[in-house]
């Protein structure tokens, strides 16, 4: 086994060597192993290990990056010659303050589970087929398709203030479609897992879950255009505020002027009951590090204060720029992370306040509005526009979810969704980077199909 350590401390002095100022180095061992069922029958069942290195150089604040696959020294020393002839070769920055010093990385309990790296080809199609079967246990469900995704890395980190760590990674993910009829009708719904540990139990739950909410979503009827309440499912959730407030707070859109964020700091942009974090301590988040793809340690910071903005999301680069904190959202993108790019701004886990209802208690209070599950669209950064196909929505009469609405639409301001929401949920979910609770917008525009 290569000691991944010390082969980036090493790395580290062969690009100093050759002229780079500053540098870092990510050295990973990674091992996937993927089931996946398509239209109810085995697709696929593979196994992927890999392992690489990647270096970012820096001559004047000019950044170059290569990266090669596999430890070899001549491959490698051919990516560090490439690093830093891309770095001389570059525009001098002169913005460019420093990487992350030598700091204490953050305690952080459950980012490694051993079981998760021993799971098998045929264990992960074992746990597909159990997926599968509870999103087909009806027999108006005509397909399904479903995917187990299991991963385990070893990332090795260092850079050229001294910093060099070592941090093990799991991670579990599952989702399944079912798809249901009645003589023409047809409809499909999704429910899915997401986490850094082993959770069997949850597969069942995910796949009744969406075979449930096909069924019901046979039942149709036409909505007029109009402004309506709307409960939000936290997997609706989860997929808009991913972007709207990752990427609305990412300081590098910021100071580029592209989020409708911009220059809005101590403004007021939700509810005064609102609070709205970036969380990479969570235990058994999948967003969960002890520290960030540049070395900083994984830290909270407050986004939204009882509904004021306080904080933007930062780099090294993007921190130095503004004269600030580094926050440590500096992101190797995904959950194993990755050798093959620099690092990005990212959010770890969104996280977002609690209230004191359920979500059963949103629907009774709603006499005339929607339910929405499941969106796929996001939101304009640039102005903070969302205007997206609801996917998987409902009809709210009376205070009971009744039939699914097909080819509707909603439009709303995220400013204006954060300040109106009039209920939240007392149970979060985590669903697609976003620890989120449901909750209930007073209005929005729902462009409907009658």
């Amino acid at each position: 086994m290569t000691d991944l350590s010390d082969l980036a401390e090493r790395t580290v002095k062969k690009v100093l060597r050759l002229g780079a100022s500053h540098c870092d180095v990510i050295a990973m061992d990674s091992r996937y192993v993927l089931a996946e069922i398509e239209k109810s029958s085995m697709k696929q069942a593979s196994i992927v290990t890999d392992s690489g290195i990647g270096i970012r150089a820096f001559i004047n604040g000019s950044p170059g990056y290569s990266y090669t696959t596999g430890h070899d020294p001549k491959d490698i020393d051919r990516s560090a010659r490439l690093a830093v002839s891309q770095a001389g070769a570059g525009t001098p920055d002169p913005e460019f303050r420093d990487l992350p010093g030598d700091e204490k990385p953050a305690k952080v309990l459950g980012l490694y589970e051993s079981k998760v790296a021993r799971v098998e080809p045929d264990a992960a199609v074992d746990m597909a087929i159990t997926l599968s079967n509870a999103a087909s246990s009806d027999r108006r469900i005509v397909a399904v398709n479903a995917g187990v995704g299991v991963g385990a890395g070893t990332v090795a980190l260092a850079n050229s203030n001294g910093f060099s760590r070592t941090q093990k990674l799991t991670s579990f993910e599952a989702s399944a479609e079912s798809v249901a009829r009645s003589g023409s009708r047809m409809f499909s719904c999704a429910d899915g897992v997401w986490s850094r540990k082993l959770d069997k139990t949850s597969l069942s739950t995910a796949g009744r879950d969406a075979m449930e909410h096909a069924i019901q979503g046979l039942k149709t009827r036409k909505l007029s255009t109009g402004n309506y309440p709307v409960v939000l499912d936290p997997l609706a959730a989860g997929f808009i505020l991913v972007s709207a407030i990752g990427g609305g707070v990412n300081a590098e859109s910021v100071q580029k002027k592209r989020s409708y964020l911009s220059n809005r700091l101590g403004q007021t942009i939700g509810i005064d009951g609102l609070t709205i974090r970036d969380d990479p301590t969570i235990p058994w988040a999948l967003g969960s590090y002890a520290f960030d793809g540049e070395g900083a340690p994984g830290m909270r910071k407050a986004i939204v204060e009882r509904g004021v903005l306080k904080s933007y999301l930062y780099d090294s680069y993007t921190a130095g720029k503004d004269g600030v904190r580094n926050t440590g959202n500096a992101s190797r993108g995904g959950a194993i992370w990755s050798y093959r790019h620099p690092p990005v701004i990212s959010s770890s886990t969104i996280v977002v306040s609690k209230g004191r209802n359920s979500l059963d208690e949103m629907v009774e209070d709603t006499r005339k509005g929607v339910y929405l599950r499941i969106t796929y669209d996001y939101p304009n950064l640039t102005t903070g526009e969302f205007s997206g196909l609801m996917m998987e929505s409902y009809i709210i009469d009376r205070g009971e979810i009744g039939p699914s609405i097909q080819n509707s639409t909603m439009g709303i301001g995220m400013v204006d969704m954060l300040s109106r929401i009039d209920m939240l949920g007392k149970k979060h979910r985590d669903a697609f980077g976003v620890r989120v609770p449901p909750f209930r917008i007073s209005s929005a525009r729902i462009g409907g199909s009658g």
